[in-house]
Parts: C-alpha cells; structure tokens; sequence
C-alpha cells in the first residue's frame, strides 16, 4: 500500500546580520518511496522512511517538514535590539547575530541577548530551554515582540537558531542610580522601553550590568542593596548558592531588569 503524504516545506535563509532570501515550495505530494522536489537554487530530496512531519536545521538554514498551516509571515528585520523596542506590540521580528547573556541553565522561561556593541539587549521568552544555549553563543532570533506587565519588551514565541559560541560580553559596570536608566522613546504608546521610576541616564533594561553596595534589607529570594546614594537596588538570588548577608557590601553581575510596580530597579544576578 502506498502511502502519500501531504506537506508544506518552508527554507528560510539565514546569511549574515540580514535576511538573504526566502524560498518556499508551498506543497508538494512525496510517495513512500521518496522523490524529489526542487526550485531555482533550492532542492529537496525525499528519501524512504522519512517522517511525516520534523524540523532540521543547521547554521544558516531552518527546515520544517508539516501538515499544511498556511504561508509564514516575512519577519521585519531588525539591525540593532534598540530598533526593534521602537516597534509596536505584535510585530514580527528577525534578529540576527546577537549574543546570549544568559544560558540555558540560568534563569527557567527566558534567556537575554545583547548588541556585540553592548548598547541594548532584550528578553527571549521561551516555553522550554535552548538545548545548547550558554552564555557567548551568538544566536538568530525570529519572533514577536511583547511588553511584560512590568513594561519591560521582550520576544515571545521565538524560533532561535545558535550560529556559533564566543568569547562572552563583558558587563557595563554602573552605580545604583542609573540601573534601569530613564525611558527610551514613547513607551505611553508602545513605541519604546520604558525606564524605571524617577530613572535618569540612558535606558539599560536588558543589558548585563555589574553594580555594588552594602545590603540593606532581604526577603525570600532577594536582597536589597545601596551604594550609599539612596537610591536602593533590588537584586534577584535565586541563582546564587549562597545569597550575600544583611550589612555584607557585594559586588552584583547580573541583567538590568524591572520590578512592578513602579516600575522600580531590579537585577537578575547571575553566578
């Protein structure tokens, strides 16, 4: 008995710091034993066994095999994170050759990206861990921007490709006072990163930072710290096997974030 199946095959073309190209084949019908389909520059080999439905991939290429589910949508590309938090909620967005921050052990349900340049990084909203990910692996990331309830953007239902691992970002030291910086663009209307209250300097959420104090107050899975201007900073502890004790003054890594409400200054300190 022959078996027919039915399905969509989707190459998208990663090259580069852009989209080179995209090249579909909308349908095709492949036998049991196997065929091949192809378009200008682009084959196909279907061979005995293969499943009815999968995804492969490599560095520069993503391959799905599947049931129809209608035409992809082009992804808007973005050259620097920055660009991309002057989008409204809802858009379709390529980021290509950006740097993970954090790794796939680190925090359960996100990971950050950063510029190579270090002017602004991001939030990647996962339903499972990146298999792979570690911090310095640079990464293609294609998904939909979002805001969070606290205000801060980020990239929810990404397909994220690891190009190749590097020497991991070194993290911009700052003092308390300018952790979370003043807002960027209009985020009123969605066009922009909101900063935390009464924030000044430029805008930092999502970036790896370094900042120190002295601990003033903790609670379960926090510490709060202050540097002696007044201006305290709460710092996440979860991932740290031995979180620093009331009056210890610490130095804190860890990625600029938000805490609602507010909102109000928040690292997520790393190990």
């Amino acid at each position: 008995m022959r078996i027919i199946i039915l399905c969509v095959l989707t190459l998208l073309v990663i090259s580069g710091s852009v989209w080179a190209a995209s090249y579909r084949i909308d349908w095709c019908c492949v036998g049991s034993g196997g065929g091949m389909v192809s378009t200008t520059g682009v084959g196909i080999n279907c061979t005995i066994g293969q499943p009815a439905a999968g995804f492969v991939k490599s560095t520069k290429e993503l391959h799905w095999i599947g049931f129809w589910a209608g035409a992809l949508e082009d992804p808007t590309p973005i050259s620097q994170i920055s660009d991309a938090k002057f989008l409204p909620d809802g858009t379709y967005v390529s980021i290509t050759g950006k740097i993970a921050t954090t790794g796939a052990t680190d925090y359960t349900g996100f990971f950050y990206i950063e510029d190579s340049i270090r002017t602004s990084g991001i939030r990647v909203t996962v339903p499972t861990a990146i298999s792979g990910l570690v911090r310095g692996s640079v990464v293609n990331v294609i998904g939909t921007l979002g805001t969070l309830t606290s205000g801060e953007r980020h990239i929810v239902g990404p397909m994220v490709i690891i190009v190749r691992t590097v020497r991991p970002l070194v993290p911009l030291g700052m003092i308390n006072k300018f952790i979370g910086g003043g807002d960027t663009g209009n985020p009123a209307e969605g066009l922009g990163q909101c900063g935390v209250l009464d924030g000044c300097g430029l805008n930092n959420v999502g970036l790896l930072v370094k900042t120190w104090g002295r601990v003033t107050g903790f609670g379960k899975g926090y510490v709060m710290i202050d540097d002696g201007s007044g201006t305290p900073v709460r710092v996440n502890t979860v991932l740290l096997a031995t979180p620093p004790s009331s009056g210890e003054y610490v130095t804190m890594l860890g990625i600029s974030s938000l805490q609602a409400p507010g909102p109000t200054r928040l690292l997520l300190a790393l190990p």
